[in-house]
């Protein structure tokens, strides 16, 4: 594992520690009393904290992907 992590150093990058994307998606909606689409979640769970630059390409590349 750690070999992996050494090799993939963007792909291993995480924002939201090891919580599940759909606790995220919970935890979410509770707090704003609505359903929440996927981009939300995601641009929660892949985002720099206070800014909004992905913090990888790979999650840029996704978004981009997902909008079309």
């Amino acid at each position: 594992m750690k070999v992996n992590q050494a090799a993939n150093r963007e792909s291993n990058k995480h924002t939201s520690r090891s919580v599940s994307f759909a606790t995220h998606q919970s935890i979410l909606e509770k707090e704003l009393k609505r359903p929440l689409t996927f981009q939300e979640v995601f641009d929660k769970t892949h985002k720099k904290k206070g800014t909004d630059q992905y913090i990888s390409d790979s999650a840029r590349e996704v978004v981009e992907s997902y909008s079309q």
